[in-house]
């Protein structure tokens, strides 16, 4: 199987330089070819980081102990 960060790379590098190309010709083709390429290469790093979501919370939710965090600064 293809690594995902390879096939990240993959995509984002030559939509890069097909953006740069459509933006300084003006050519409107590539730069929404470039744009659905650079979509595509986000919508990969989002698959990648899936295994970290449970990490990213709100940080007033309740800690590991089942203790509410109060972030608020009042006593």
């Amino acid at each position: 199987m293809f690594p995902m960060k390879k096939l990240q790379l993959l995509v984002a590098l030559p939509s890069i330089v097909l953006l740069s190309v459509a933006l300084f010709f003006h050519l409107d083709f590539l730069f929404y070819l470039s744009l659905a390429g650079v979509f595509l290469a986000m919508m990969i790093k989002q698959f990648r980081s899936r295994g970290q979501m449970y990490e990213m919370r709100h940080p007033d939710s309740v800690g590991e102990d089942d203790i509410e965090i109060d972030i608020s600064g009042e006593d």
